[in-house]
């Protein structure tokens, strides 16, 4: 089954509405030994490699939870 990780990103400090972003972080095709059950067991690595390799997002940001998504996921107000 096709799955993607999806990080909700929100910014310290931030409650009003528009501070917290939904990013992919991997699907099947960038990471095709990923399943859904390894999703739902815990997306720890490819979350913490995603962080490291984005650093616009290493300070005033952190990772509020994360979702599996079964099949393609596109973010919602993005063309």
């Amino acid at each position: 089954m096709f799955v993607t990780v999806v990080a909700v990103l929100c910014h310290f400090g931030g409650v009003a509405a528009g501070s917290c972003v939904e990013e992919i972080v991997t699907d099947s095709n960038m990471t095709p030994e990923i399943t859904f059950q390894d999703c739902m067991k815990g997306a720890q690595a490819p979350l913490a490699k995603w962080m490291g390799e984005h650093p616009i997002y290493h300070s005033n940001w952190h990772i509020e939870r994360y979702k599996c998504v079964p099949g393609h996921y596109e973010i919602k107000g993005r063309v």
